[in-house]
């Protein structure tokens, strides 16, 4: 009888931690935004960088990317010389770059992490999202230069309030 007693007292406090771990991320998964969200505004482009550098003598010792070497990365690409972003709720997104503006459409996939962009003309672009919060976004992505290198785009999100005062 005492080993029955000692059995369910061991099963009560297993069930209990189950039930605690489940409640605590049910919690945390509801109270954290979708990424679909989170992405819904305009991002600046702050910085294009080399994650894995490729053996290109057109990379500094900052890894940061030239001119002319984001020109060639960029040449078949929807994204081009975009310094603005803006993702919109519909899923399209609107380029903004010096020449005027660019419309596209996007969506997440897998488990939020990959950034699907297309625009009807060329195939589909994939970008990892790494890094994606209320103020910051970092995208990775493969390039097709001769010797291949991973590029890493930051993204600093433009807030209303901040927008309004810039352009003022």
């Amino acid at each position: 009888m005492e080993k029955k007693n000692s059995n369910r007292k061991i099963r009560l406090t297993y069930l209990s931690g189950f039930a605690l771990c489940l409640l605590l991320f049910v919690s945390m998964s509801a109270s954290s935004p979708a990424p679909d969200t989170v992405i819904l505004g305009k991002w600046e482009e702050i910085s294009w960088e080399y994650e894995k550098l490729p053996g290109n003598p057109e990379i500094r010792a900052d890894k940061t990317i030239s001119d002319n070497a984001k020109r060639e990365i960029t040449r078949d690409l929807v994204i081009h010389q975009a310094e603005t972003w803006e993702f919109r709720p519909n899923g399209t997104l609107v380029l903004y770059d010096s020449k005027g503006a660019t419309l596209s459409e996007w969506t997440l996939k897998s488990r939020g992490n990959i950034l699907k962009i297309y625009n009807g003309k060329n195939t589909p672009e994939h970008y990892n999202l790494q890094v994606l919060n209320q103020d910051e976004m970092i995208l990775y992505f493969n390039t097709d230069l001769q010797a291949k290198g991973i590029a890493k785009m930051k993204f600093k999100k433009i807030h209303q309030e901040n927008y309004a005062q810039k352009i003022q």
